[in-house]
C-alpha cells in the first residue's frame, strides 16, 4: 500500500472528510490534498502531525489508536522508516515458531510460493511491500486465532491489546508493523535505560538533603503579597512567573496538593541554571512544607529525551510525594499550554510552537479563579493515565495487596536480583542470619511473617504462570569485597543485615534446589553484579517494578507501555553484554 493509499484508507475508515483530518494534524487542506493523491510526500514532522491527527479523529469516532503503532506505519508506507532486513527476518522467523504457524498454510492464505516465504524467515528475501505483508499476516492471524488463547500470545508477543473490542484490523497490522519493523534505536535507549537505573541505584536521599542543605530549608510563614492576577510575557517573565507560583504556595497556608501539568517549550528556560536551581528550590520548599505533587509528565517525544527528563525527577520521586501521570493522547504540534494549580495560586500559559519568546503566563490567587482552573486540571487527571506507581514505606499495606493481586496472575515473569531471593531460603537459615545479627525479637518476628508472606505469593505465582531469576553467583573474593544483605525491600525494613559467605552459599544451594523440584521456575547464575542496590522485576508485557533496598526503600510500578518495553528490552541487551 502506498502513502496515499493507506492516508486514503484512514479518511475512508474513521468517516472524516479531509478538511476535518487537515484540521485536527494541523495543516493546511492543500497540503493534505497533495498528500492524498501521491503529488507529495510528507517529511517526518509531517508525518507526526498526521499521526497525531488520525488519532484524534479515530477517538471521536469511539477508537482508540496508539500513536507510535501509526506514526511507524505511515512511516513505512512513506518509505521514511528503512527497515533491517536481519530483525525482520528474526522476529518473523520467533513469530511463525514461537505459535508455532505452518508456512504453507500461511503462504497459501496469503497468496505467496512457501518456498518464499521460507527465503524470508531465513533472512534471504524481503517482501517488497512491507505494508500488504503486513496486513496479509494480520489477516490470517486475526481469521485463525482470534478468540483463542493463541491470540494471547500472539498478543503479548506483538506487545498489543488482547481484547477483540479494542483493536480493528488496522491497530493489529500496525502491531505486527511496528513488531517486525521497530525503528526504535535500540542501542542508544538501552544506554540510556542503563544510566537511568544505575542512577537510581547509586541515588541515596539522605546524602541529597544533605548537598541541597534540605534541613536548614526554611520556609518562611510570612504571606507572599500577590495581586490578585498577574500577567507575564516572554520567557524571563515567564521564568519569573513560575517561581511567584511557588513562592506563593509554599507561604501559603494551603495544605491542598499541587497540580503540574505542562507542554511547554523547555530548550530555552533549561539553558539558564540559575533559574533551575530556583525553580528547584521552589518544589523542595513545597515538599519541605509537605504538600503532595500530582504531575503530568509529556511523554509524547523521542524515548532517549524521556529518559532524560525523568531522570531530573529522581530526587522527587525518591521523596514519595509524587504522583506521576502522563497522557496518552496529547495535544496538537501547534499549541503548547501549561497549568499549575495550588491551594493558594495557579499559574496558566500558553504559546504557539516555535514562538515560545511570545508566550505568555497569567497568574492568580483570586478564590474564584484558582476554583475555576482546579476544576480544569481535575478534568485533565480524569483523562490521564498513571505513568508509575510509587511506594513508601507508607504504603506498604498498599504495596503488598498490590504484590498478592499480581501473585493470582498468569504470565511469564523476569527477575534481576542484587541479592538472592527471600522466597527461597528456609525458615532455619533465615533465623539463623537474623539471630547472629542481633536483630530484636519483635523486628525478627515480623521479618519472618514477611518471609512467609513472600513465600505464599511466589508458590501462589508458580501456579499460575512461569518465573526466571538472575541471582549473583560469586566467589568468595568476590563476596568479600561486596557482601550480600538480605533482599527485605517488600518489608520496607532499611537496615542491612549481612550474610556470610557460608550462609549466601547455603542460600544459593537453597534456590537451585527449589528451581530443580518446580518447572516453572528458572535461575540463571549472573556472575557480573550491574546494580548494587536495586532489583527488577519483569512481567513481561504487563509492567516492571523497580524495587529500591535502601536510602530509601521505595518501589516503582511501571506501566506505560514504552517505557515498559524499553526497560524490559534495554535491560536484558545490557545483561547479554556483560
Amino acid at each position: 500500500m502506498t502513502f496515499s493509499e493507506l492516508l486514503n484508507e484512514y479518511i475512508c475508515i474513521f468517516r472524516c472528510t479531509a478538511g476535518e483530518l487537515a484540521n485536527a494534524s494541523g495543516l493546511t487542506q492543500a497540503s493534505l490534498s497533495r498528500y492524498r493523491n501521491g503529488q507529495r510526500m510528507p517529511e517526518t514532522d509531517t508525518l507526526k502531525k498526521l499521526a497525531s491527527g488520525i488519532v484524534r479523529i479515530a477517538a471521536q469516532n469511539g477508537t482508540d489508536l496508539d500513536l507510535d503503532l501509526v506514526f511507524s506505519q505511515l512511516a513505512e508506507a512513506a518509505g521514511i522508516v528503512k527497515t533491517d532486513h536481519t530483525q525482520f527476518s528474526g522476529q518473523f522467523s520467533f513469530l511463525i515458531d514461537a505459535i508455532p504457524i505452518n508456512l504453507s498454510e500461511l503462504a497459501k492464505s496469503m497468496g505467496y510460493d512457501p518456498s518464499y516465504l521460507s527465503r524470508i524467515k531465513k533472512g534471504q528475501r524481503m517482501p517488497a511491500d512491507i505494508t500488504k505483508f503486513a496486513e496479509s499476516l494480520s489477516a490470517f492471524l486475526l481469521r485463525k486465532y482470534g478468540g483463542s488463547e493463541k491470540m494471547e500470545l500472539i498478543c503479548k508477543l506483538l506487545d498489543c491489546c488482547t481484547a477483540k473490542d479494542t483493536f480493528s484490523h488496522l491497530d493489529f497490522t500496525a502491531a505486527i508493523t511496528r513488531y517486525l519493523c521497530s525503528s526504535e534505536p535500540k542501542e542508544k535507549a538501552a544506554e540510556g535505560i542503563r544510566d537511568y537505573l544505575k542512577k537510581l541505584d547509586e541515588f541515596d536521599l539522605n546524602e541529597y538533603m544533605t548537598l541541597i542543605r534540605f534541613d536548614q530549608l526554611k520556609v518562611p510563614t510570612v504571606p507572599f503579597h500577590l495581586p490578585s492576577s498577574r500577567n507575564y510575557y516572554g520567557i524571563e517573565q515567564m521564568k519569573q512567573g513560575e517561581l511567584d507560583f511557588f513562592r506563593a504556595t509554599a507561604l501559603s497556608r494551603s495544605k491542598e496538593p499541587i497540580f503540574m501539568n505542562s507542554d511547554m517549550p523547555m530548550a530555552d528556560m533549561a539553558q539558564d541554571m540559575e533559574f533551575n536551581k530556583k525553580w528547584m528550590f521552589g518544589i523542595a520548599a513545597c515538599l519541605k512544607k509537605g504538600l503532595h505533587l500530582h504531575m503530568i509528565h509529556h511523554v509524547d517525544r523521542p524515548l532517549e529525551e524521556m529518559i532524560l527528563g525523568l531522570e531530573a525527577w529522581i530526587p522527587i520521586y525518591m521523596t514519595g510525594q509524587i504522583t506521576p501521570y502522563y497522557l496518552k493522547n496529547p495535544g496538537t504540534d501547534i499549541y503548547h499550554h501549561l497549568n499549575y494549580v495550588s491551594g493558594a495560586a495557579a499559574l496558566a500559559g500558553e504559546c504557539i510552537s516555535g514562538y515560545h519568546k511570545d508566550g505568555k503566563y497569567y497568574l492568580t490567587n483570586a478564590r474564584q479563579e484558582v476554583a475555576y482552573y482546579r476544576t480544569k486540571t481535575n478534568h485533565i487527571l480524569s483523562k490521564a493515565l498513571p505513568l508509575m506507581e510509587i511506594y513508601t514505606g507508607e504504603s506498604k499495606e498498599e504495596f503488598h495487596r498490590f504484590l498478592a493481586g499480581e501473585a493470582g496472575k498468569d504470565g511469564v515473569s523476569s527477575n534481576l536480583y542484587t541479592a538472592l531471593p527471600l522466597y527461597t531460603i528456609s525458615e532455619e537459615l533465615f533465623q539463623n542470619i537474623l539471630e547472629r545479627n542481633h536483630i530484636p525479637a519483635e523486628k525478627q518476628q515480623m521479618l519472618l511473617q514477611e518471609l512467609r508472606r513472600e513465600k505464599d505469593n511466589f508458590l501462589q505465582t508458580l501456579q499460575s504462570g512461569s518465573v526466571e531469576d538472575r541471582i549473583p553467583a560469586l566467589s568468595r573474593e568476590e563476596y568479600a569485597e561486596m557482601p550480600l544483605t538480605l533482599s527485605l525491600s517488600e518489608a520496607f525494613y532499611e537496615h542491612e543485615i549481612c550474610c556470610t559467605y557460608d550462609e549466601y552459599l547455603e542460600h544459593y544451594h537453597q534456590t537451585m534446589a527449589f528451581a530443580e523440584h518446580n518447572p516453572n521456575y528458572t535461575v540463571l547464575s549472573q556472575h557480573t553484579r550491574i546494580f548494587r542496590n536495586i532489583q527488577i522485576r519483569i512481567k513481561h508485557s504487563e509492567r516492571v517494578v523497580i524495587s529500591k533496598n535502601k536510602s530509601p526503600v521505595i518501589h516503582f510500578v511501571i506501566r506505560h507501555p514504552k517505557m515498559r518495553k524499553a526497560i524490559e528490552d534495554g535491560l536484558w541487551q545490557v545483561l547479554n553484554e556483560e
